[in-house]
């Protein structure tokens, strides 16, 4: 397998191939995103924060649809990537929708 240089950088098509195979683990606070990264195909947890406070958002109630943003975190070791950087530099944005108990 051939490591990819760091890079920040992001395509239309990230968001769909992240979503292939991607399994989510609910939180008490969000939800843990295990998958592949699009773009170096290392595997990586992503964890999502839903609520940083602890309050209701205007009209009480959460919203069922929530766009994320995620960043590759992987552990390999990209090279050009600066010291307090994750991953190789690949973010892309993917849609969670939140399903009843």
């Amino acid at each position: 397998m051939t490591v990819l240089p760091y890079l920040e950088v992001t395509a239309a098509s990230y968001a769909a191939s992240y979503t292939t195979g991607l399994r989510v683990t609910g939180t008490a606070d969000g939800a843990v995103l295990s998958g592949a990264c699009p773009r170096c195909a290392c595997p990586f947890d992503f964890s999502y924060v839903r609520r940083v406070y602890r309050h209701r958002p205007a009209g009480g109630r959460a919203a069922d649809v929530l766009q994320v943003p995620v960043l590759c975190v992987c552990e390999t070791a990209h090279a050009g990537r600066p010291a307090d950087e994750e991953g190789c530099g690949a973010y892309w944005n993917i849609l969670l929708e939140r399903t009843a108990p």
